[in-house]
């Protein structure tokens, strides 16, 4: 008897432990009107006229930190805006440019804002995990350096090629995400992403090389790097870079997602007078 009174006690609480859990669950099921937090840490490949993709030997792998806020508008859509910092670099001598020299490092800040695209709706109840693409535009600020002489230089303001360039320039991101883990609050997800950048400057490197004859001793010796090599410098007017193609480079990230608030939750603490 007494068993019987224990089994029915337990079974009455465990089913109100579940519907609780449930009713939870729903509160922070994600809806339109839903915003999200999310940090991504991740590794970065730039791409441009210093690099060779195909060099799997030296992939030359920067870092890259952001964080970001979501707005969701449908049940598919969603306004994403990024905050970032990213470094990349790259070095000639591991390409077969080898004899240019040409080398740089750079540790810039961007921001962007954009659409992401679920490709099924979030209430699709026959899909647990949903990839997503996206989709923005946003602007990033170049500070391309060298080290020439165990000492550090920033390239723009020595005009290597002769050209003063803008630093800021705009950038157009695309990528693709797909989520690995979730509960009720927080998710984490694997992304991927290009990040377009609309000048050839992100490495300091895009046309010919310049008549060094008027430039400063130290902007002529990081405009042509030869003579580090013991070999003859390039004449002016030779090819520097490639400027059919403008630079940029791609992230692959871990993102850890948290879930703000939700519609679910705003009519809860409504009702609870919070």
């Amino acid at each position: 008897m007494r068993f019987s009174v224990f089994f029915i006690a337990f079974a009455i609480g465990y089913s109100y432990s579940l519907n609780v859990l449930a009713q939870r669950s729903e509160i922070w099921r994600e809806k339109p009107g839903t915003w999200l937090l999310n940090t991504g840490l991740g590794t970065t490949k730039y791409t441009g006229d210093l690099s060779e993709l195909g060099n799997i030997a030296h992939l030359q792998l920067g870092l890259g930190v952001n964080i970001a806020a979501t707005y969701r508008i449908s049940q598919q859509l969603s306004y994403r805006a990024e905050v970032q910092l990213y470094y990349i670099y790259a070095h000639q001598k591991y390409t077969r440019n080898f004899y240019n020299n040409l080398s740089f490092r750079s540790l810039n800040p961007d921001i962007w804002t954009g659409m992401q695209v679920d490709l099924w709706p979030v209430n699709d109840p026959h899909r647990a995990t949903i990839p997503y693409v996206l989709l923005g535009a946003g602007i990033t600020y170049m500070r391309p350096k060298a080290v020439y002489k165990d000492k550090s230089y920033g390239l723009s303001v020595l005009q290597t090629e002769g050209v003063a360039y803008n630093q800021l320039a705009g950038i157009v991101r695309y990528g693709f995400g797909i989520p690995l883990l979730a509960n009720e609050r927080f998710r984490f997800m694997l992304e991927g992403t290009y990040t377009h950048v609309l000048s050839d400057y992100l490495d300091d490197v895009s046309s010919v090389y310049p008549d060094r004859s008027s430039m400063s001793s130290l902007a002529a010796a990081l405009s042509d790097r030869r003579a580090e090599l013991g070999t003859t410098p390039n004449e002016p007017g030779e090819q520097r870079g490639n400027t059919g193609k403008n630079d940029g480079y791609f992230m692959v990230s871990g993102r850890l997602i948290f879930v703000i608030i939700t519609p679910g939750q705003r009519s809860y603490r409504r009702q609870i007078g919070r």
